[in-house]
């Protein structure tokens, strides 16, 4: 494949792809993060929370292009997490052949089935604000499948 990073970025990539994770999700179920790195960025869409209770969060009004105050760990993490899983995912191999590409190409489209399946069953049986929290963790667990589908065929391949 000719769409593939250099096999010097797989390690540090790696490493930090599976590092910021544990960091990430400590931060999402802490609130932790919300008073980090908090500064003044541009909006395209922010909304008001005027009435909140125990179970609804009522959004009245929302506004967008402007200035507000927000702490950008979050956004930091986020980035941080699917560029490293981007890269570490899509490195070549010391020995890339067709082997390994098919190898890549199934280990991908099984993370997505079974990725799109988990969230389908999730569509039907959480609801409100806890669907949110599915959301996010689906935007990371492609990656994560893939990286775990695809290492363990290539060590079954390399056992072989």
């Amino acid at each position: 494949m000719k769409f593939l990073f250099n096999h010097k970025w797989k390690r540090i990539s790696g490493w930090i792809f599976y590092l910021t994770i544990p960091v990430g999700i400590y931060l999402l179920f802490t609130d932790s993060f919300e008073d980090l790195l908090k500064i003044r960025v541009f909006s395209l869409f922010h909304s008001e929370t005027i009435f909140t209770t125990s179970n609804t969060e009522n959004i009245i009004g929302s506004r967008g292009f402007q200035w507000i105050e927000n702490g950008i760990l979050d956004e930091i993490l986020t980035f941080v997490i699917i560029v490293s899983g981007i890269i570490h995912s899509f490195c070549k191999e010391k020995i890339e052949d067709e082997l390994i590409s098919k190898i890549r190409m199934d280990s991908l489209v099984l993370s997505l089935y079974i990725n799109y399946g988990v969230l389908l069953f999730f569509n039907f049986f959480v609801y409100e604000l806890s669907y949110f929290y599915v959301m996010v963790f689906h935007l990371f667990t492609i990656l994560i499948l893939f990286n775990l589908i695809f290492r363990y065929k290539l060590n079954i391949l390399y056992k072989s």
